[in-house]
């Protein structure tokens, strides 16, 4: 399991319209938008080193502008030696992309 948080300077609606490019940069499966409650979840594929993990990513009002809160877990396993936040590092550089901002890695 991992978590992993981003800021980023621009408004949360600019943020929300995002994800859908962080979703497809990591592979994501069957995403489901919750836009009343901020938040996107969806799972990415089980593969030769991976048994695949569970994303869930909430859209957060800071005082900068936005920010992401990434939370991964496994699907099945206990380690995921380091996979959850490979996964939301790939997804945030994706949405950077998209709102024109790179976050610090």
């Amino acid at each position: 399991m991992a978590t992993v948080h981003e800021r980023f300077p621009v408004a949360p609606e600019a943020l929300w319209q995002a994800l859908p490019n962080g979703v497809t940069a990591v592979n994501g499966q069957n995403p489901y938008y919750d836009s009343a409650a901020g938040y996107v979840t969806f799972s990415t594929k089980l593969g030769f080193f991976s048994y695949g993990q569970t994303v869930t990513v909430k859209v957060e009002r800071t005082s900068e502008g936005s920010g992401l809160a990434i939370q991964t877990s496994l699907k099945f396993g206990f380690v995921d030696w380091g996979e959850g936040k490979r996964i939301a590092r790939k997804f945030i550089a994706a949405v950077g992309d998209a709102v024109g901002h790179t976050p610090a890695v």
